[in-house]
């Protein structure tokens, strides 16, 4: 399996994104699309809030979708399609996408700004923050940085169909859906595809190509 890496520069060139096709073509538009940010290195939170932000383009929230819908985004993420049509069923899908966070670290206003740069190109997705967990089903996506000091295993119903998104250490091992690695220089992407499908989410295969995908009898939990 392969693995998403992304190269964090700190000189005054630009950063490169260590991934191929689609995905290196969505981060960059992505960065680049935060003000002033073409001009500059990509720091470690800009990085992950593209991620974040392009996540959706290959997530299907089955417990979301119509019947239709469900039917026609599942043939999309198992059969080849043209751009067009892929595009298409992305577009409907994301449509009205809300990220969620409990706590406004860098990671999450990097997303904020890219959220409102991307409003001003016609699209409608929005950020809410949540005072706790108990109002969770009106996310899509959920970010839970390891700043925000909660390290407790994550309880969600199927119904919900929430991505989990976290930066802490062993958060795909406590029940977290997507986790940022830091290697060295580099923020790999590592999915807990079990925890995925008990959430009734589906996540496209070219993702799960690019990705560390998470065995849970190769990692022991890790406790409070």
């Amino acid at each position: 399996m392969g693995s998403i890496v992304v190269s964090i520069q700190r000189t005054k060139t630009p950063g490169f994104v260590n991934a191929s096709g689609m995905m290196f073509k969505l981060l960059i538009g992505l960065m680049i699309a935060i003000p002033e940010a073409s001009s500059r290195s990509y720091e470690e939170h800009e990085i992950k809030a593209a991620f974040l932000y392009s996540f959706a383009q290959f997530i299907t929230w089955e417990t979301r979708a119509t019947t239709g819908q469900t039917a026609a985004l599942t043939a999309a993420l198992t059969a080849a399609q043209t751009a067009a049509q892929t595009a298409a069923l992305t577009a409907a899908q994301t449509a009205a996408l809300t990220y969620c966070a409990v706590h406004e670290g860098p990671v999450v206003n990097a997303l904020k700004e890219l959220i409102a740069a991307k409003q001003t190109a016609g699209e409608t997705r929005r950020y809410t923050l949540l005072a706790d967990l108990s109002n969770i089903r009106q996310c899509h996506i959920l970010f839970l940085g390891a700043d925000n000091n909660k390290s407790e295993s994550l309880q969600l119903r199927p119904e919900e169909s929430v991505l989990t998104v976290g930066d802490s250490q062993g958060f795909v091992a406590n029940g977290g859906i997507i986790e940022f690695r830091r290697q060295g220089a580099r923020v790999q992407v590592h999915i807990n595809l079990a925890t995925a499908r008990a959430q009734r989410i589906q996540i496209s295969s070219k993702l799960l190509k690019l990705a560390t995908i998470y065995n849970a009898p190769d990692e022991a939990k890790i406790d409070d």
